[in-house]
């Protein structure tokens, strides 16, 4: 099992945290000071939103949080969820839009799985 810090803001503090992920059975240990959280899915990603989800409360600064970025198939099945694409209205996804879900990010974040599907939605529509 891999680990990482990652950075979060709870009850407007800035604070580190640590992510455990397994990507062969896709799931994420987090744990922060006296708590932990185990969240499984189909892949990296999806446990990622499930935390998110479970734990409005705290503000992930995390790729795998921000609005405009969501794995492909490829992607996922490469890296379990581990990597997804930094997307941009317009363009085509290229490697070098891959990104770790869970690298430093503090713009356009989101706890709502919701609007990285329909930005997810809008930038297929968009390459037509």
């Amino acid at each position: 099992m891999d680990n990482r810090e990652i950075t979060l803001i709870r009850n407007g503090a800035q604070e580190k945290a640590t992510v455990f992920y397994d990507t062969e059975q896709p799931s994420i240990i987090f744990k922060f000071k006296n708590f932990e959280k185990i969240c499984h899915g189909e892949n990296l990603f999806s446990c990622f939103i499930k935390l998110r989800q479970e734990l409005p409360e705290i503000k992930f600064l995390c790729k795998g949080a921000k609005r405009n970025v969501h794995p492909s198939r490829m992607s996922s099945q490469m890296s379990a969820g581990l990597m997804a694409y930094e997307l941009e209205t317009g363009k085509q996804a290229r490697r070098e839009n891959l990104v770790n879900i869970f690298d430093y990010e503090e713009e356009s974040l989101t706890n709502e799985p919701a609007t990285q599907s329909e930005y997810y939605k809008n930038w297929l529509e968009s390459l037509r």
